[in-house]
């Protein structure tokens, strides 16, 4: 009987534990399943058409903040700009045939200029949302002067404004002079607004594309001073110098505008919190042009043309970016620091529409459209808190 009863009793023990043991197998299973579930939606989402893929990681700065973060740029630039020209060289007194010379143009100085912004992380799939501010300007000058048996011929202006009939006054076409002064200012400010993810294609290497608006300020303006040369007489026909008189041009060109921008940026990183940016950028434009062009010439008071030719009309630009960048975490990863240091350069398509002339037969102005570029050294600071 006894050993009946302790038969019974070691079956019932003997089907508690292989019970107990399912059921803890089944709950490990059930934890198990969980994290696997877990670590799935690490590496893979779903879709926005409900199929299932990979899931990039994020690559943007990980800090324990408030999801903001701060930028301020330092640029040192220098510009080119098209349709600049403003005399040539003859190496002939009076400026006749055969013409040998060499054509004169603008030369800008190095300037500084600096862009500001403000961003947001957002919690949503890693996006980020941030508005920049960019300003520059700088100015240039360039001038000549005619040597011994040579003259100077102008590009700009009309060689009709000294043909204006006044008192004691010689009435001739204007061909050439002894001098020429040419100065040239240049103001440009920018406002972006971009919409964007940063996320790792690989260990080491990061993308960030990006869309949004640009708008843009560019006003040009070229003032022009011709002197000098004396009264000539060709074929029975006065070739007027301007002797101690002057001819002033002044021309201007002020655009703004807005568009649609996109890009990407991308980063290699190299290991000790370096590593090497290259961004790319593109905008296209629509926007109005206020040009306005002025002529004077100081011996006659009605010898004066003023014009206005002002149009709507696309501008698209292209800006990239490449160089070096240092980040690290500050304050227990509360805080993030970045900087970077690299070759800027930006590109805008028809921008100087300021006005040539075509006078052989009479006044008739043409627009120059010709494009201008920004290039240089940027220094980039970022702060992410």
């Amino acid at each position: 009987m006894k050993v009946r009863q302790l038969r019974n009793i070691g079956v019932g023990i003997l089907s508690f534990l292989m019970i107990s043991s399912q059921t803890y197998a089944a709950a490990d299973r059930e934890v198990r399943l969980n994290e696997l579930e877990q670590q799935m939606k690490q590496v893979g989402t779903e879709t926005a058409i409900g199929t299932y893929g990979a899931n990039t990681a994020s690559a943007r700065p990980d800090v324990d903040g408030r999801g903001w973060f701060i930028s301020f740029d330092v640029l040192f630039w220098k510009t080119r700009v098209g349709g600049t020209e403003y005399a040539y060289t003859d190496q002939d007194p009076v400026g006749t045939l055969p013409v040998k010379g060499r054509k004169k143009s603008m030369e800008f100085d190095w300037d500084w200029g600096l862009r500001v912004g403000l961003g947001y992380n957002f919690d949503h799939d890693s996006w980020d949302v941030r508005a920049q501010y960019t300003w520059w300007e700088t100015s240039g000058s360039d001038s000549v002067r005619a040597g011994l048996n040579s003259s100077v011929i102008p590009l700009r202006g009309s060689s009709f404004l000294t043909t204006a009939p006044a008192q004691n006054q010689t009435v001739g076409e204007f061909f050439y002079c002894t001098s020429a002064k040419s100065m040239y200012d240049l103001d440009y400010q920018a406002v972006d607004l971009e919409l964007g993810r940063d996320y790792y294609i690989s260990s080491t290497v990061s993308l960030r594309p990006f869309w949004g608006l640009k708008t843009a300020w560019i006003d040009q303006e070229q003032r022009t001073r011709y002197t000098g040369g004396e009264l000539t007489i060709n074929q029975g026909v006065n070739v007027l110098g301007l002797q101690g008189n002057t001819v002033h041009v002044k021309e201007d060109s002020d655009f703004w505008g807005l568009g649609p921008r996109t890009g990407i940026d991308t980063r290699w990183y190299m290991g000790n919190q370096l590593s090497i940016f290259g961004n790319v950028s593109g905008a296209l434009l629509l926007g109005h042009f206020d040009v306005d062009h002025k002529e004077r010439y100081s011996a006659v008071e009605d010898a004066r043309i003023r014009l206005h030719a002002n149009r709507n009309a696309f501008s698209p630009m292209v800006n990239f970016q490449l160089g070096m960048r240092y980040d690290t975490y500050l304050h227990h990863d509360q805080h993030h620091i970045g900087i970077g240091l690299g070759f800027e350069a930006e590109y805008w398509w028809r921008q100087n529409q300021m006005l040539k002339i075509d006078n052989f037969s009479e006044l008739k102005y043409e627009r120059y459209s010709e494009d201008i570029a920004f290039y240089g050294i940027t220094l980039d600071f970022r702060w992410d808190f």
